[in-house]
């Protein structure tokens, strides 16, 4: 498959980060491994965001170290069974991939780092989140943590300097590289879309799972290698939930649908938000479809290099609850009132991750790309509506990347 990613990029990266952090601070970052899906069954592998920003590796158990002098990877050991049922390590192509000479042995590499690190005061690695996030309901990746462990048993006086923020402050400044893997990613799931749309699978659906399935179907036959996220399917009431994702309800003639989706090419997201019926969209859902439509066109307008994240929520908030009091939902537009019907956020920034890193304290600045994605949901009447677009901030203003996807994908009348 073609790439759009040379080893160049990835070494450019290293250098970078390098000099962010400074000349003497040994970096060592690992790659995600295999998680248990079920009794011995492995989930499907998914590489670490940094990680792979890094070296473009996607070898389970990797480590990466960037001493002051040299940087090499440390390798696994397979088993002879784990190699007949996984496949070896190909460590010609990995060096061709992230233009790194070095590869050591599992022993052999952990040894070095054991004796580069006694004259060390600080190690530079990328910091832990909680064990478990509550309120994301979700368990974390443990081997950040794992790695932390083992550098202090190395040696337990070094400290440790969180290399988060300068990897975002990287990431979030999208590369030629990367803008040209996002917008395949967001054509291939705009193309998709459309032709769901106005293919007959749309028409012809009676469950949320025949949509899924047309999506998984579309987005692979035109080269996406996966879904970037769990396929947000809602018809009817599900619309309402903002991270449905049973997707297994019926579709009535009348129902709206929202599909909240992203095609991943190259571990590029797209993020796409289209609400679409089998029938016309008319009467109150029309209503809210234009109100929708409405805040999105507002919150368009304020997107530009140098606006305050924070300005740009309150200001579409505000706008919002001038659309929620017309809509007769609400009498007055109080930020209680108006989280009632619209209770997320209006943008987040994509890239390597759906919500990619960043810092929301910071102004934008040209080459982030961020999502603009209000909705109004209405559950005692049965009602969601989301529209969803990427966005490139460009030096005088922002361009869309999903503008080949129409908006009504369905006749709004």
């Amino acid at each position: 498959m073609q790439t759009s990613f040379g080893p160049d990029f990835f070494s450019s990266n290293r250098t970078t980060l390098r000099q962010a952090v400074g000349p003497s601070v040994p970096i060592i970052v690992t790659g995600n491994g295999v998680m248990q899906r079920g009794g011995d069954e492995p989930s499907r592998f998914h590489q670490d965001s940094n990680f792979w920003y890094l070296t473009g590796l996607d070898g389970a158990d990797l480590t990466l170290v960037m001493s002051g002098t040299e940087t090499y990877v440390i390798v696994p050991g397979m088993s002879a069974t784990r190699e007949a049922f996984d496949g070896a390590h190909d460590i010609a192509a990995y060096a061709a991939r992230s233009g790194i000479e070095s590869f050591l042995p599992e022993r052999a590499g952990w040894q070095r780092v054991h004796a580069e690190l006694q004259a060390a005061r600080q190690i530079a690695t990328l910091g832990t989140p909680p064990p478990f996030v509550r309120s994301h309901g979700l368990h974390t990746l443990p081997y950040r943590r794992r790695l932390i462990a083992r550098l202090k048993r190395l040696n337990s006086h070094v400290t440790i300097r969180d290399i988060r923020p300068e990897l975002a402050a990287l990431r979030v400044i999208k590369q030629p590289e990367e803008l040209r893997a996002l917008q395949r990613a967001i054509d291939i799931t705009s193309e998709t879309l459309q032709a769901i749309a106005t293919g007959g699978a749309l028409g012809s659906a009676r469950h949320e799972y025949e949509l899924e399935a047309a999506l998984t179907y579309g987005f692979r036959t035109r080269g996406a290698t996966d879904h970037a996220f769990a396929p947000i399917v809602g018809a009817g009431q599900h619309g309402t939930t903002l991270h449905y994702l049973a997707n297994d309800g019926p579709i009535a003639p009348d129902d709206l649908i929202v599909l909240d989706v992203g095609a991943e090419t190259e571990h590029y997201a797209a993020d796409i938000t289209r609400t679409v019926s089998q029938a016309p969209i008319a009467g109150r859902k029309a209503d809210v479809f234009h109100a929708v439509a409405a805040v999105q066109d507002y919150a368009l307008s304020l997107i530009k290099p140098g606006t305050s994240y924070r300005d740009y929520e309150q200001a579409v908030e505000a706008f919002m609850g001038q659309q929620l009091v017309l809509l007769g939902l609400i009498k007055q537009a109080s930020r209680e009132n108006i989280r009632r019907y619209y209770p997320h956020a209006t943008s987040h920034f994509l890239g390597l991750d759906t919500h990619d890193v960043g810092d929301y304290r910071q102004p934008w600045q040209a080459g982030m790309v961020i999502t603009c994605e209000p909705g109004i949901y209405i559950p005692e009447e049965g009602i969601g509506i989301r529209i969803e677009d990427d966005i490139l901030i460009t030096k005088t203003g922002h361009t869309s990347l999903s503008s080949a996807c129409p908006r009504e994908l369905t006749p709004v009348q």
